[in-house]
């Protein structure tokens, strides 16, 4: 007879991912010693991190972490093919750059057939990203990895017998972190990490607009663009389709979108609220490759991207509404990831002002009251009180002077500005956010879970019934829709009789997302059907 074992924690986002994190490579357990090396070319650090000193100042260029190398490195010219007995081979190849903090890869051709799979490992076997499957595939051949720790890493694509000859790959950048998202010695900060003052999204930052904190973190997501870094946030349209519109800064831009990589939901399980103790890692699951520009426009820094892999529903991500009238708002909030850091959250407790400076139309933020932005954070939304976004960072002269801040400035684009000017849909925001033309100047996110309520404030209770095949769900808050995902986070079946039946699933780990319609709430938790 199955059972049914209900994990004890409530799950805020349910941390699996675009990649499947699953199994291991078959040339895990191997020695590898065999395997020929590639190993990068020496540069000038010094002279990169004098450059640095310059660069990171907010605005203007992405916070640089690492450097790119160009390379040559395919399944034609570079590792070794092993053969297994089923008629099925993997490709395995080793990279190394001496002193590196962390590695990634830009492919400008990549291609894997269904049931093939992909692996980056480091030497040391702490730090395994994969699969990688057929749902990273883009017609134009792009992919960007994200970032393994260590200088040096093993590349493993598996191809089973019966699609041999069919995966293409080339690597034509190595990028060596020499400041990157996590220290590798301590696994907690990058190695220029994110100032004192800074306070993790979880941390209070008031009463009025926490409840809206809690949902809009959703939305957020740190961009790696190669060698650097910048912040962005999933952005809803009047149609409310889940469009996966991504906004983020004019200036982030170089290279081809098309290999950028986005994670979201990065938050610290133990949030640090303007203190110099160290943030705690979170959940590295929810990552996704690729995009293509819609519209930017250099005068409000804006970028609207188009995310082209699947963001899979489990993932219980929010797309930001937004205001683009005239109002100006009673206050501010920014959430963002500064420096490559865990996700951060500010408020100014003032009204901004639009200014126009140097051919831009911008917000000034003359100081933050709590928190602050450093390089890095270009491109995070600013939500005014009602918790729409109405600019993206653009530029500032405010840091952390310790656990506080320096006093000083920051600057975003204004939304308002960005809606309209240009003389064509690939110049501004009205065209992709209001598509049929409706003419409203402000829209709600999606989904609308923006609720002083939650589950917490309700009987919840969630049991197996005696025969043990079926799910039964019961509180005090009216119906429920019920979804169970499989562990790739794809949807398996739905339900909204706040019951469950499980006799006919395979034994594993599932997903059990539950929302309520009455309080516009939504939970998960992880269940194993034995």
């Amino acid at each position: 007879m199955k059972k049914i074992l209900l994990l004890l924690l409530f799950l805020p986002t349910v941390v699996f991912s675009q990649v499947t994190n699953e199994g291991r490579p078959l040339s895990w357990e191997s020695d590898n010693s065999d395997i020929d090396k590639i190993e990068l070319p020496s540069f000038d650090l010094q002279k990169l991190i004098e450059e640095d000193k310059e660069n990171d100042i907010k605005g203007g260029k992405p916070w640089r972490f690492g450097y790119e190398h160009t390379v040559d490195i395919g399944m034609q010219n570079h590792g070794e093919w092993k053969n297994l007995s089923d008629g099925s081979r993997y490709w395995i190849t080793n990279v190394s750059s001496e002193g590196a903090k962390t590695l990634n890869f830009i492919f400008d051709e990549f291609y894997i057939p269904e049931g093939g799979k992909l692996y980056f490992y480091n030497k040391e076997r702490t730090d395994l990203l994969g699969a990688y499957t057929h749902t990273q595939n883009r017609e134009d051949m792009l992919f960007g990895s994200w970032l393994v720790d260590g200088d040096n890493v093993y590349i493993e694509y598996f191809e089973p017998s019966n699609k041999i000859g069919q995966g293409k790959l080339h690597i034509s950048k190595a990028i060596h972190g020499y400041r990157s998202v996590n220290d590798f010695k301590n696994n907690h900060k990058n190695l220029n990490s994110s100032g004192a003052c800074n306070l993790d999204v979880d941390c209070t930052i008031g009463t009025d607009f926490d409840p809206l904190k809690d949902e809009l973190k959703k939305s957020v997501g740190m961009i790696v663009l190669g060698s650097g870094f910048c912040t962005g946030s999933l952005v809803n349209n009047t149609n409310n389709d889940q469009s996966p519109y991504f906004l983020t800064a004019d200036h982030c831009l170089g290279g081809n979108v098309g290999s950028w990589a986005f994670r979201f939901n990065w938050r610290s399980p133990n949030p640090v609220c303007a203190s110099n103790t160290n943030s705690q890692n979170g959940a590295f699951d929810q990552t996704a490759s690729g995009a293509v520009i819609r519209a930017n426009n250099q005068a409000s820094d804006f970028a609207l991207l188009e995310i082209t892999a699947p963001l899979p529903s489990s993932w219980d991500l929010v797309w930001n509404g937004w205001d683009v009238s005239t109002d100006v708002a009673s206050y501010t909030v920014g959430i963002h990831h500064p420096s490559g850091d865990i996700m951060k959250v500010c408020r100014d407790d003032d009204s901004p002002q639009s200014i126009a400076a140097n051919g831009q139309n911008l917000w000034l933020i003359n100081e933050w009251e709590t928190g602050v932005t450093e390089p890095g954070s270009s491109g995070s939304p600013l939500f005014n009180q009602d918790g729409r976004v109405i600019g993206v960072l653009t530029a500032g002269a405010a840091a952390c002077n310790g656990t506080v801040n320096n006093g000083e400035f920051d600057v975003y684009g204004r939304l308002n500005h960005a809606w309209n000017n240009g003389s064509s849909s690939s110049t501004r925001l009205r065209d992709w956010l209001d598509p049929n033309n409706s003419g409203i100047t402000t829209l709600d996110p999606f989904p609308n879970n923006l609720s002083t309520q939650s589950f917490l404030d309700f009987d919840l209770n969630i049991y197996p019934n005696p025969a043990s095949t079926t799910l039964n769900i019961e509180g005090n808050f009216g119906d429920l829709n019920v979804e169970l995902y499989d562990i790739t986070g794809k949807l398996i079946t739905t339900s909204n009789k706040n019951q469950l039946d499980v006799s006919s699933f395979n034994k594993g780990v599932y997903l059990l997302r539950i929302s309520s319609p009455e309080i516009k709430q939504s939970l998960t938790r992880k269940i194993i059907i034995d």
